[in-house]
């Protein structure tokens, strides 16, 4: 009986061991692409900001000049 009992708390540990390294996997790809997805969207942002800043410049060197 005792044969059976550790034999069955392996196979069952081998089994939780194997889905969680396959949920461990599934969280790490979300997360990659989740920060690709916020990199990609930071720099777009970025580059936004930029150019509303030279359009606030030009705008301002076209209204105080005479």
């Amino acid at each position: 009986m005792s044969d059976t009992n550790w034999k069955r708390k392996a196979m069952d540990y081998t089994l939780d061991k194997k889905s969680l390294n396959k949920r461990i996997k599934e969280i790490t790809k979300s997360r990659d692409d989740w920060k690709a997805k916020s990199i990609q969207h930071k720099a777009r942002a970025d580059k936004l900001e930029s150019d509303l800043n030279k359009i606030k410049k030009k705008l301002i060197e076209l209204t105080s000049s005479p």
